[in-house]
């Protein structure tokens, strides 16, 4: 899984899995998406929980749910009180970003067209925790995923900023290498993750409560 997923989301969804299936042992390995796109190619990994958008013709991307990234701030920062950002306000500011391969910052990146080459991007961090902790330092603004933010924003910790003129929506997908054979167990874990995905949000139809997944859902590239 990649490390928002990985760190936020999988541990519970896995556990909740060995509990309902005694005996089940299953290996999880955080990474970004690069590095786990790479393991699944190289039939090292059965399946892949991913942030980023992704193409290649040895796989099967399935998408999962969606997911919103959220840009915040320190209290006490300039913007603090700003009812939204506009394009000058970003290019202001110092940024607090993830590293290049990962799912957070393509989806980062491609919010940004037009105006990315000239951001103020000061620290490149790998992990979320991290730059979370330099913003509240203080060392400028960030964009994260917002179930990672939850808690700080509950705290006021850290201050969610809107951005209206800005797409921050994006999905988590699974990845399977097309000649891997898909377990049951494979399945079963696919079907919790969905069965996550609806609590969280609304009811799945019958029909994906039934299968993982269907052949319309896959996307082969």
């Amino acid at each position: 899984a990649t490390l928002t997923i990985g760190n936020y989301l999988a541990v519970n969804i896995v556990a909740r899995m060995m509990r309902n299936k005694p005996g089940t042992h299953i290996d999880l390995e955080v990474a970004n998406t690069a590095n786990i796109t790479g393991k699944v190619l190289n039939f090292d990994l059965d399946i892949g929980l991913i942030e980023g958008e992704l193409h290649h013709h040895d796989l099967n991307v399935i998408p999962w749910c969606d997911d919103e990234l959220v840009a915040f701030c320190a209290p006490g920062h300039a913007f603090e009180h700003k009812t939204q950002l506009t394009d000058q306000d970003l290019l202001s500011a110092g940024w607090i970003l993830r590293e290049a391969g990962s799912g957070t910052r393509q989806a980062f990146d491609r919010a940004m067209h037009g105006i990315l080459p000239k951001l103020n991007v000061v620290i490149e961090l790998q992990h979320t925790e991290a730059i979370k902790r330099a913003v509240e330092a203080g060392l400028g603004i960030g964009c994260l995923s917002r179930i990672t933010l939850q808690d700080a924003f509950s705290r006021g910790s850290l201050i969610p900023l809107l951005i209206p003129d800005r797409d921050l929506s994006r999905r988590f997908y699974f990845i399977m290498h097309q000649q891997k054979y898909i377990s049951q167990g494979t399945r079963e874990l696919i079907q919790l993750c969905r069965s996550w995905a609806a609590d969280a949000s609304e009811p799945q139809s019958s029909a994906d409560a039934v299968m993982p997944f269907t052949s319309q859902e896959v996307v082969q590239t």
